[in-house]
């Protein structure tokens, strides 16, 4: 666990982390799922991987995210907002960037990528601040038919 305050920490990912995130609604566009099968066997896959962080504030979970690994040195970043990150605006930009740093640096990838919906502005500002770079455009990429933005981070 890494306390970056006294109130603010970042500690190994759960599943029950992301599936409260989902039964609460995402912060991106309040997007709610409900649990299935599926969304409980991804959640206890990412628990498993050990890639991945969930950021709390004032103990109450802001996000969770992580690098799911494609291949060998290739891994795909992702990141799930609750609506509490409203709450906190500066500290969860700390929590996220410093998790995902930390993420980022204890790995062994030579190539990172995440994509991005084409209207989230912060979630752009998060991958410039990581060092990431914008490779191209996948259009109606998402379920919603949402162009999104592949953005990659490659080891030189």
């Amino acid at each position: 666990m890494i306390t970056l305050s006294q109130r603010t920490e970042i500690r190994p990912f759960k599943a029950d982390d992301m599936l409260w995130i989902i039964r609460q609604g995402t912060k991106e566009e309040n997007i709610k799922l409900y649990g299935t099968k599926s969304l409980r066997e991804l959640a206890e896959q990412t628990e498993i991987d050990n890639l991945s962080m969930t950021g709390l504030v004032d103990g109450v979970i802001i996000g969770c995210g992580g690098i799911r690994e494609l291949w060998t040195g290739v891994g795909e970043v992702w990141l799930m907002l609750s609506p509490e990150v409203n709450r906190f605006p500066i500290r969860t930009g700390e929590v996220i960037l410093d998790g995902m740093r930390a993420l980022i640096e204890d790995n062994d990838f030579f190539r990172l990528q995440g994509w991005c919906r084409v209207g989230f502005v912060k979630a752009h500002t998060l991958f410039k601040h990581l060092g990431f770079k914008v490779e191209g455009t996948a259009r109606k990429y998402t379920p919603d038919k949402v162009d999104c933005i592949l953005y990659a981070k490659v080891e030189d």
